[in-house]
């Protein structure tokens, strides 16, 4: 038989076989949509892309179509309309959101979860673009639509920013505020002391906010231009390091999320920026992690300048450090430039430890006698002390060479 006999007998097996399962309607799903729509008439029964059932009949002289599952549960019942059959407040919002873009179809939608709404398919390049409106003109609720939303809101139901409050943009500036203060004050620059990188991290976010919250017309190569803007920064300015690269994309998906994420999604994600830059850039927790560090060690020795074994082990007696990995970057004259991945001594990090120990203990026993001070001379006892809870020692951050 030849391939094109076989398939061309596939083909016709394959229609043959959906034209029979259709023909043989499940005696259950009959039975679901007569009581679903009692004294409607099926006109044709067929198996959509989904797999589901779909009853094509007319109900009060309208065409509707009916979908049930194998055993009977519904799943949706649609219809076709027009544009200027939809309420006035669900055509408001299409023009709102999408101007003048052409519409291929317009549905009804009653749906066992979501109840009545009206699904608007534009066309787009490629696959359309459906989105969901109740009947007040708002998004159907589903993870898709709110992560789809214009604007963020602390509303039940997001609303576009001229449909906003002055109490209600009061509250995503004041949040927007909240969180780059903790992110570029609290987390960054309490640990790194540098006030230009902080106002950079501030500037950016606090300058563009307001941009992205009140446009609803945002699209993702914007996104990607701002991205360029910051490359091209980047290169004409001081070397970034990584620590302050992560950092800037921390202040933009900040930017990004208090503008353009809906309520539930945004707090959310807020949070989990905040928490990554908190726990991901701690002293304490990465404090016998290994850095990095870039120098010149002169030897004379010319065989060994590529042994990368032999110039571990040297700069490990030299430096006295436990070297990880080396990079050789260039060989001069009379030295080698490398690029050294390292941390302390398993004995220097174990003191350091102790010794963080031995000062804890000594600060909580200071503050207990002061506190037993107070309360013999009758003084009420003070939340608050003139020192802070010690860190561990060496625990700031580690400049690259």
């Amino acid at each position: 038989m030849s391939m094109r006999r076989f398939c061309l007998l596939a083909f016709t097996f394959a229609i043959w076989a959906v034209s029979l399962r259709a023909g043989a309607v499940p005696a259950v799903v009959e039975k679901a949509f007569s009581e679903k729509y009692p004294g409607a008439t099926v006109e044709d029964w067929e198996v959509d892309v989904n797999g589901y059932w779909e009853a094509d009949f007319e109900l009060r002289g309208i065409d509707h179509r009916a979908d049930f599952m194998e055993d009977g549960t519904w799943v949706e019942t649609e219809r076709n309309i027009n544009f200027n059959e939809l309420p006035d407040e669900v055509q408001r919002a299409v023009k709102l959101d999408f101007g003048n873009d052409e519409i291929s179809e317009i549905e009804v939608v009653d749906h066992p979860r979501k109840g009545l709404f009206y699904d608007v398919e534009f066309k787009r390049p490629g696959k359309n673009l459906d989105i969901e409106y109740k009947e007040d003109g708002t998004r159907a609720e589903s993870l898709i639509d709110e992560l789809n939303e214009p604007v963020g809101s602390i509303a039940a139901v997001s609303k576009r920013p001229e449909e906003m409050g002055k109490i209600e943009l009061a509250i995503e500036f004041g949040f927007n505020t909240l969180t780059i203060f903790l992110y570029a004050w609290v987390i960054y620059y309490r640990r790194h002391h540098d006030h230009k990188m902080m106002f950079l991290l501030l500037g950016f976010n606090l300058f563009l906010f307001p941009i992205f919250l009140l446009s609803s017309s945002l699209t993702a190569g914007f996104g990607f231009t701002i991205f360029a803007l910051l490359a091209l920064v980047r290169m004409r300015s001081d070397t970034f390091s990584k620590t302050e690269i992560a950092y800037l994309l921390g202040a933009v998906a900040l930017t990004f999320i208090n503008a353009i994420l809906p309520a539930r999604v945004e707090y959310i994600s807020s949070v989990i920026v905040l928490v990554t830059a908190y726990l991901g850039d701690h002293p304490r927790i990465w404090r016998d992690a290994y850095h990095t560090v870039a120098i010149r060690y002169r030897t004379k020795d010319v065989g060994t300048m590529l042994n990368q074994e032999h110039l571990r082990a040297r700069i490990s007696e030299d430096f006295k450090v436990e070297v990880n990995d080396i990079d050789i970057e260039r060989i001069d004259k009379n030295e080698v430039r490398l690029v050294v991945l390292y941390r302390d001594l398993p004995d220097v990090r174990k003191a350091r430890r102790e010794e963080a120990k031995k000062r804890l203990r000594r600060f909580r026993r200071r503050r207990q006698m002061a506190e037993e001070e107070q309360a013999k001379n009758g003084e009420p006892a003070s939340n608050s002390s003139d020192a802070t809870e010690p860190g561990p020692a060496g625990g700031g951050s580690t400049t690259q060479g």
